[in-house]
């Protein structure tokens, strides 16, 4: 794309160029032409003139002459006199030659009429003006003697000159016309230019940037391809590994061992968690690429989410010899409004960095509310630790060590967190050695009167073509002491909705013979019923969530799932 750019901005370089200089050429004969007029014009204004002083120098030679006018000889000597004068700068001036002899103001055809046979203006000229002079010299007793201009002379002159201004209204007439030509060639040269450069510049120019855009029209739609088989592959992927997942916390949940089997019991939790914690951070990741990454805000125990993050790491910590202290302030014991499962996911990726990162010592998780509006979260080791107040800087270097690294997502999931709750994140100094992130988030407590009661006395649906999941599923309603239908697939679901009252219908979406989709579609537009859907579903992707809502969802969950989001997944049901 670059090369193109440099291409297409070297041939309209190239074609500004071309109409620049024949712009300035035009305008340049422009200027000359009107210099050529005026010049012209001055020339023509003084060889009119010449013919006018001529009968002023007869006509005043006369009258000296004249007898009964001589008391008034002084006056008409002395415009005589100027008349002579200014004929004759009027001749030296159209005869004037440059430095190489060649006359300024006379081609040829005035060189003959001025020098040559039978003319000889220029001679007679001189005559004229050496008869006149010697007029002004003689005295008045001499004057009546002198020879005097006759009419015939006079007339003679004054036909020579009318023919001189005639051949110089003709010459610039040939000079403008010149010009005039000149300039008409260069517009239709500009034209030329014009039309050559939309054949050889432009039009290639075009055609190259519509194969370009073209060509990148296509690549856009192939990486939207590939952008949408990697949606499609992480979700199926998250739906394979969400699904025996679900079993595999179940069963580690239901697993009663003794005291010495319990740190095996432990490592299989965290190890599931972990699992668990990557998923989420692709699907996040996916979320954040496209924009669509959002706080979802619930009411609970931030206490409980805070301890069952935490302890999820002692296996860890243990397992690495380093002391877990765990500093949680009573206060907590309250219900907040906030993003639950995102404050744990912010909590996990800093205990998994510093875990990762200090190889001997402790690591201290301190938390607490201040004024009922603030909750303040330490983290801190006595690991590697980091340079300044940032580790930005060891991203960027790959020789050095640094406190969020694994997949990569941990310090932009961090950040997006805490920028979304408008809070406050510092990364500091543990001196005299490791790292210290305090992280400040503005929370809500909620009053006791305020807290949503879970609906009682319902009778549900559960459908779900996984025997495991739909036990599990059921064991929690059953704890909750609602009833509950099953449906392995959503054409049973779809019957089982025709023939019996459900007050709310837990969906998953991948099932065989009818789909969940299918199913919901079903509900909706052709049985009527609205019924609140909760989607029950290991399926992480964007778009199918998002058609499932357009089908008339309520709410959705995604596997492994638990009694706490089962509940939040009923309240906000309620709530909508």
């Amino acid at each position: 794309m670059l090369q193109i750019i440099a291409n297409i901005r070297s041939r309209y370089r190239w074609a500004l160029l071309a109409i620049a200089i024949l712009s300035t050429a035009a305008a340049l004969l422009m200027q000359y032409l009107f210099a050529i007029q005026k010049d012209e014009s001055l020339v023509i204004n003084i060889a009119g003139k010449q013919r006018m002083l001529s009968q002023k120098i007869a006509w005043y030679s006369n009258i000296i002459n004249d007898s009964h006018k001589l008391q008034q000889h002084p006056k008409y000597k002395e415009a005589l006199e100027n008349a002579v004068t200014e004929f004759q700068q009027g001749h030296q001036f159209l005869t004037k030659q440059d430095q190489q002899g060649h006359y300024l103001y006379l081609n040829t055809e005035l060189e003959d009429h001025y020098f040559s046979m039978p003319d000889m203006l220029a001679i007679q000229s001189e005559q004229y003006i050496l008869t006149a002079q010697q007029i002004l010299k003689q005295s008045e007793s001499n004057i009546a003697n002198l020879h005097i201009f006759s009419l015939d002379e006079a007339e003679l002159l004054l036909t020579k000159l009318d023919d001189a201004v005639t051949l110089f209204e003709q010459q610039t007439t040939h000079k403008v016309a010149l010009i005039s030509y000149l300039e008409l060639s260069f517009w239709l040269l500009t034209l030329l230019l014009l039309m050559i450069e939309l054949k050889f510049i432009f039009q290639p120019m075009e055609r190259q940037i519509i194969a370009t855009l073209n060509k990148y029209q296509q690549q856009k739609k192939y990486a939207e391809q590939i952008s949408q088989n990697k949606e499609r592959f992480i979700a199926r992927t998250s739906h394979e590994f969400r699904t025996p997942l679900q079993g595999l916390m179940h069963a580690i949940d239901e697993l009663e061992v003794n005291t010495a089997q319990q740190a095996v019991k432990q490592q299989a939790q965290y190890c599931a968690n972990r699992l668990i914690n990557m998923l989420d951070e692709l699907h996040e990741a996916q979320l954040i690429n496209k924009g669509l990454w959002q706080l979802k805000l619930s009411r609970a125990n931030v206490l409980d989410s805070l301890q069952s993050v935490v302890n999820s790491y002692q296996f860890a910590c243990t397992q690495k010899q380093l002391a877990l202290f765990i500093n949680l302030s009573p206060e907590l014991d309250c219900d907040v409004e906030l993003d639950h499962p995102r404050l744990q996911q912010l909590v996990g990726e800093l205990l998994s960095n510093a875990i990762k990162f200090t190889d001997k010592g402790n690591i201290t998780v301190s938390a607490s509310i201040h004024k009922m509006q603030q909750l303040h979260l330490t983290v801190s080791d006595t690991g590697t630790g980091f340079l300044g107040d940032s580790p930005a800087f060891f991203l960027q270097n790959e020789t050095q060590q640094n406190h969020f690294q694994g997949l990569q997502m941990g310090l932009s999931r961090v950040q997006n967190i805490v920028s979304a709750q408008q809070g406050d994140i510092e990364f500091l100094s543990n001196k005299p050695y490791g790292a210290k992130v305090h992280v400040v988030l503005p929370v809500k407590v909620a009053n006791a009167g305020d807290e949503t009661q879970l609906p009682v006395n319902l009778h549900c649906l559960v459908v779900e073509d996984n025997p495991l999941n739909a036990m599990i599923l059921g064991r929690i309603l059953a704890e909750l002491n609602y009833t509950y239908d099953m449906a392995e697939n959503g054409l049973i679901a779809t019957d089982k909705v025709t023939e019996s009252q459900y007050d709310l219908i837990f969906m998953d979406l991948n099932m065989p013979v009818m789909d969940g989709f299918q199913a919901i579609k079903v509900i909706r537009q052709e049985l009527k019923s609205q019924v609140p859907i909760i989607v029950v579903t290991a399926n992480t992707s964007t778009a199918d969530l998002e058609k499932t809502y357009e089908l008339g969802v309520n709410n959705h969950v995604y596997k492994p799932i638990n009694a706490e989001y089962i509940k939040k997944a009923l309240i906000e049901a309620v709530k909508g």
